[in-house]
């Protein structure tokens, strides 16, 4: 009887289940996992518990307001309130916000940002929770932002210089075209007239009140949103927020927000423009259309078709740039939001130069081909597994998902979008619930309604080149009228129905093994020669990260074989696999959720991976084939080089390059193995002998030890490792690296480039030396590099308003010979070059006379110890240690644990013998880009 009643219960079940399909009309629910509210103020607020990672919390002011709500005198300046939000709040006069912030162990950056948008400005803190006064603290943030920053006159005087240079830094060819072709793409709409970076004109000599009244407009609790998404209790923390920020003073008569149009047009617009310093031409086709705002689950089915489409017709745009003679060297399509009131579908060619036309005549062929014959079934169904595996991964990530993602999605979610945000418990099952049911009918029938005479736009961006032609607005439009009358073909989808591998591996076996305590993990020696190490972590619930190396690499090639080797492994991994070309792999391989890329560097060579759980096996495949059937493809290779040598073609023509390039040489006293890629060294490529570098630096397994990292099984995985890792052929030889004698130049070397036309200077210094590598000495490195970083941003950036960025970098390398370098880079005006450099010199040399105050190395100190917190939680970092530890340290780990103490025991003399040591004013190098005289 019981086992009646069992069958009949779940008969009605799924009967019931199988009569109650999601209704198209039902509204879009809102997560439950979060807390969404309005205040009577009219601020709304979302609130989720989320502990990854722990003990941290992300917290968001999201301001509905942004650079198109200026008036014409305010041009700039919503870019302007939010700079100033760092620079004095009631409750962090001048710049005490960063400094606490940083005092705590947050990176102004990284940790501590903001933006400034057409349409929103949104304001970014991550906060520890390890004491309750951190996050009531950072609440307190959030609330001066939102009604409660000074706007003193003294620091918007200060603050006009630092966005200057910030506008003066995007200055470039790219930004001049922009600036002629956005009129015309936003056709009489105030976005064209409302560029975020402003008018500079405005910025520097506005009335102090003219930005106060943009704040005091825009600036208020309907127009505002708090997210807080963090290792905390939810409740609590609604309340908290409830009834600190009920207290935000609404505007007693607010002034009205439009919202502003960007309107269609009957004809096509063109844009042609040209610039010296472009490096490569680029054409863009838009189709402007009304943004559609997702409300219910039909809108959302309709979006998973959407994506469906994008997919397909970006598999046939790959496809293309990857034949022997490619028509434009990267091609896309997709329909996506812009941003106000308006989506897009685009479609875009980075072409070869004087050969425009060509490519856009590619890509409106593709567009007209989906129109004239549409996808194929078996296209669909591929993308529609792709996609559902994609989405099983984010399933099965629910619960260790990062705490930005989620502010991030309640961002979108009040902003003009209005992004759903149903949970995804709820997409998952939106996902496997449209799917099967969406036909290919349905998803070729979107090519009509996206892809139309109305509202389009063309805009050209080419470099100029004496007797290179760039087509005129009228032989562009003229490639659109041949669009009807050009015959087509359908799309073939050609596939190949057969496995992966088609022979038996001999497997080997585990022959020795060691537990790495100190580490968590597990090292494998296998029969073969090579070794596996593996560390099970929980951190997430569907990653597994994989890396590999092997001494070697590109040190073992003469200089006639220099270019060969620097290019193989970009080669193999255009190439495919075994029977596969990388065409036809990725077609086989569409629904697997992994990666897997070769690599040949100076002295290793390897792979970097991952893949989810169900498809580590087929990342494993792929590795014993790079092995075993690697594959070197002459159509993949004639391919790739006329697409780099597009892009080299007028590489020197960037001023941004040329000054990079020339740093290079510099570093390297311009030694011939490291050489500037340019089209002409391409000619020195040999197909022979990239196939002979590739076959030779992936062959042997005994040469290799690889690391896996992430939600693996040990004892499951051990077959697995011994069938594809341990099946590889081995030979007893152990080849190492050699010393190719590359070291930076000694004394001192100053180096100018004269190039471009903007009056903009970027300026590099790099002091180096022999390094005692040791950890000690490893992490005073880092602490150094973050003080001056701290010291240069305060006297810099803040007290002189001459940069927007600055900072110091060290790394350290320890082979082929220990050596560091700790470069300070910084962008500014041409004149005021040689003063920065001085007042960065005589920071140095204060630190190394005096020490860093006890506020800075705490500053250092919390930082470093933040990092090392968040980073034990990240298989990423895990990966590197192992890694490293094997490369630079033959697998000891022993003193992995004593990092902490070691950062405890910093001093002040610690830092100041440390910065006399690595700051020798008679050894460094600079190279400084300055403009046309």
């Amino acid at each position: 009887m019981k086992h009646l009643f069992n069958f009949l219960f779940l008969l009605f079940f799924v009967a019931g289940f199988a009569q109650s399909p999601l209704n198209p009309d039902d509204l879009l629910p809102v997560d439950p996992n979060v807390s969404k509210g309005v205040l009577e103020n009219g601020m709304t607020y979302y609130v989720r518990s989320n502990s990854t990672p722990q003990n941290r919390a992300d917290l968001y002011l999201v301001v509905r307001a942004g650079s198109v709500d200026e008036d014409d005198d305010q041009q700039g300046l919503a870019h302007f309130c939010e700079h100033m939000a760092f620079n004095g709040t009631e409750n962090f006069p001048k710049n005490e916000l960063v400094s606490y912030l940083e005092s705590i162990g947050m990176e102004f950056g990284p940790e501590v940002n903001a933006y400034t948008s057409f349409d929103e400005t949104v304001y970014m803190i991550k906060v520890p929770l390890d004491q309750d006064e951190y996050i009531e603290k950072g609440l307190q943030v959030m609330y001066d932002w939102a009604c409660q920053v000074t706007d003193s006159d003294e620091e918007i005087e200060k603050e006009r210089g630092v966005i200057h240079e910030e506008w003066r830094g995007g200055r470039d060819a790219n930004e001049r075209m922009m600036q002629e072709w956005l009129p015309v793409f936003l056709h009489n709409s105030r976005y064209a007239e409302r560029l975020p970076i402003g008018k500079m004109e405005i910025v520097d000599n506005c009335p102090p009140e003219t930005l106060r009244r943009y704040r005091s407009d825009w600036y208020r609790p309907d127009l505002q949103a708090i997210v807080a998404v963090g290792d905390f209790d939810q409740e609590e923390m609604v309340t908290r927020i409830k009834e600190k920020f009920s207290t935000v003073p609404a505007p007693e008569n607010p002034r009205e927000k439009q919202y502003f149009d960007i309107p269609g047009h009957a004809e096509t617009l063109v844009s042609v423009v040209t610039d010296k310093e472009a490096q490569y031409p680029i054409a863009q086709i838009f189709y402007k259309h009304p943004l559609k705002i997702s409300k219910t689950l039909a809108d959302y089915r309709e979006g998973i078709k959407h994506r469906l489409f994008n997919g397909m017709i970006s598999g046939r745009l790959q496809e293309l740039t990857q034949s022997a003679t490619p028509p434009f060297i990267y091609g896309a399509s997709a329909y996506e939001e812009l941003f106000g009131p308006a989506s897009v579908y685009y479609s875009m060619a980075v072409c070869q130069n004087g050969q425009i036309e060509k490519g856009i005549k590619a890509v409106l062929e593709e567009n007209e081909r989906v129109k004239r014959f549409g996808f194929t079934e078996t296209e669909l169904e591929r993308m529609k597994k792709a996609m559902l595996s994609s989405i099983e991964k984010a399933y099965n990530e629910r619960d260790k998902q990062k705490s930005n993602a989620y502010a991030e999605e309640y961002k979108r979610n009040f902003l003009m979008t209005r992004e759903p945000i149903p949970g995804i418990e709820k997409e998952y099952q939106y996902y496997q619930e449209f799917i099967p049911g969406i036909s290919l009918e349905e998803v070729n029938a979107l090519a009509n309604e996206w892809i139309i005479d109305e509202s389009r736009v063309i805009v050209v961006t080419a470099p100029e080149i004496e007797g290179v032609p760039v087509p005129s607005e009228n032989e562009v439009l003229a490639v659109l009228d041949e669009m009807q009358s050009t015959e087509l073909e359908a799309y073939e989808d050609v596939v190949l129905d057969q496995p992966l591998i088609n022979e038996e591996i001999a497997a080997g076996k585990v022959v020795g093994e060691k537990q790495l305590d100190e580490v968590g993990a597990v090292e494998w020696t296998l029969s073969n020669g090579a070794v596996v190490v593996v560390k099970p972590t929980d951190f997430k619930d569907d990653e597994i990260l994989f890396s590999a190396y092997s001494l070697g690499g590109n040190s073992l090639y003469g200089q006639n074989m220099d270019i060969s080797a620097d290019l193989a492994a970009t080669i193999v991994a255009n190439s495919g696999i075994g029977d596969f070309d990388n065409i036809a792999l990725e077609k086989l391989l569409a629904d697997k959720v992994f990666s897997v890329s070769p690599y040949i560097n100076d002295l290793t060579e390897g792979f970097n991976g991952s893949s989810s759980v169900k498809d580590l096996e087929t990342l494993l495949e792929m590795v014993y084939l790079y092995f075993t059937d690697l594959r070197v493809d002459e159509k993949a290779y004639s391919s790739y080089m006329q697409r780099i040598a597009g892009v080299l073609e007028n590489k020197e023509a960037s001023p941004e390059a040329a000054f990079q390039d020339t740093f290079q040489v510099v570093s390297v006293t311009y030694h011939p193995r490291k050489r500037p890629m340019n089209k002409a060294l391409l000619n020195e490529a040999n197909l022979g002998d990239i196939s002979q570098i590739a076959r030779e630096r992936f062959s042997n397994a005994a040469d290799y030890k690889f690391f896996f990292v992430g939600n693996i099984d040990p004892v499951a995985f051990k077959p697995l490792a011994e069938k594809y890792i341990g099946g590889i052929p081995a030979t007893e030889e152990n080849e190492v690296w050699q010393d190719l004698q590359i070291g930076a130049p000694e004394g001192v070397v100053e180096k100018t480039v004269y190039r471009g036309q903007e009056e903009k200077s970027i300026h590099y210094t790099t002091f180096h030396g022999d390094f005692d590598y040791r950890k000690e000495n490893l992490i005073a490195i880092d602490a150094v590099g973050k003080i001056l970083s701290t010291r240069l941003l305060e006297v810099i950036r803040e007290d002189k308003s001459s940069v927007y960025y600055i900072g110091a970098s060290p790394s350290v390398d320890k082979l082929p010979e220990p050596r560091y370098r700790i470069t300070i880079y910084y962008g500014t005006a041409p004149d005021k070059v040689q003063e920065l450099q001085d007042a960065v010199f005589a920071e140095i040399r204060k630190i190394a006379q005096d020490g860093p105050t006890d506020e800075d190395l705490q500053k250092a100190r919390e930082k470093m110890l933040r990092e090392r917190e968040v980073n034990l939680r990240e298989n990423k970092f895990w990966l590197g240690v192992l890694n490293n530890g094997y490369l630079y340290k033959d697998g000891d780990f022993s003193d992995f644990s004593n990092y902490n103490a070691l950062v405890g025991q910093l001093s002040s003399e610690t830092i100041r013998d440390a910065v006399r040591k690595y700051f020798d004013f008679e050894n460094y190098f600079s190279v400084t880009l300055k403009p046309e005289p």
